[in-house]
């Protein structure tokens, strides 16, 4: 007896398992917040704030996260809340947001994608 083989479907099992390692490679395709030193996170920082008055000039938020920020080099800190929105954008970048989606909003906007650290 000679078992047919569906060749359809053992293409689609090989495609399914390259997309899946192109996936998990895209993980590391951005630092996690943990994994940045205090100089980075500082750069980020500031580089969300510009970005973050630039794009919502009327927003509430804007004098929220320079008070947050403004304290930093004297105190030798880097705020947490500010961490938080780092792996938030990454989070989008790599597709594994269940909050906010790319393209939509702060978090998804490419340009605050930019500021990530690689």
């Amino acid at each position: 007896m000679i078992k047919r083989i569906n060749i359809a479907k053992c293409s689609r099992v090989k495609l399914s398992v390259q997309s899946k390692h192109f996936h998990s490679s895209q993980l590391w395709q951005y630092k996690n917040w943990s994994e940045l030193n205090k100089k980075n996170k500082q750069h980020f920082i500031r580089g969300f704030i510009q970005l973050y008055k630039e794009k919502h000039p009327c927003s509430k938020s804007n004098v929220m996260y320079r008070a947050l920020a403004n304290d930093m080099e004297e105190f030798d800190d880097t705020p947490y809340v500010f961490g938080i929105l780092y792996n938030e954008i990454r989070s989008v970048s790599i597709g594994i947001s269940t909050d906010n989606k790319k393209g939509v909003g702060a978090m998804g906007d490419p340009d605050f994608e930019k500021l990530l650290f690689k």
